[in-house]
């Protein structure tokens, strides 16, 4: 919590760089497969605000997912490939008897990491329009529910007189955590389901 709160002052001190540097090194963080991704959203929320703060986490997401793309068709491929993990082949297979709106619906799943879904996506041969629009729309919804949580956090870390409880069961962070436990539970069944379907097919 202490180097947000730094870089909080910092942020205030220096508005308009302070924005570039958070979208370049979240951008960075995710396109090379590091661990960081939600807390990155989470502190978009904190430091901006839940639309600035969303909007701004989506510009690094997209920005990322679009990088990783064009690195998975050079030389930094095979070894992109590797750090997706066993995950890019359950999505290249679903991705290969799928359409549109099956691209959007994995953004929409908090368990299935970014990183691999966005190496998998390019791996199996998604043409760039399809991956990049699927990507941005498929965000929305994740960016504005952790930049809202984030927020939510921020004032609670500035009332600090308020109870605990109270804190939780307010809508401005009941109700973002709320979708976000729902979209994890649902994506974690639709993800099973799917599993079930293709060794069905087997």
């Amino acid at each position: 919590m202490d180097y947000i709160i730094s870089f909080s002052e910092w942020l205030q001190a220096n508005p308009q760089l302070s924005t570039v540097v958070f979208v370049i090194v979240f951008a960075a963080v995710l396109t090379v497969g590091f661990p960081g991704g939600n807390i990155f959203m989470l502190a978009s929320g904190m430091l901006w605000g839940t639309l600035a703060g969303a909007l701004l986490a989506l510009t690094a997401a997209t920005l990322a997912a679009f990088t990783t793309h064009t690195l998975v068709r050079t030389a930094f491929g095979k070894w992109l490939d590797g750090r997706a993990g066993e995950q890019r082949n359950w999505v290249r297979d679903f991705v290969q008897h799928g359409n549109f709106l099956l691209l959007v619906i994995p953004r929409l799943i908090p368990v299935i990491p970014f990183f691999a879904l966005n190496v998998a996506l390019t791996a199996a041969g998604v043409p760039k329009k399809s991956y990049m629009l699927s990507t941005f729309l498929g965000l929305i919804p994740m960016t504005l529910i952790f930049a809202s949580i984030g927020s939510e956090i921020g004032n609670i870390n500035a009332l600090s007189e308020l109870s605990a409880a109270s804190l939780l069961t307010s809508p401005g962070l009941f109700v973002p955590l709320g979708l976000l436990l729902m979209m994890t539970v649902l994506g974690w069944l639709w993800v099973r389901n799917h599993q079930k379907d293709q060794d069905h097919k087997i």
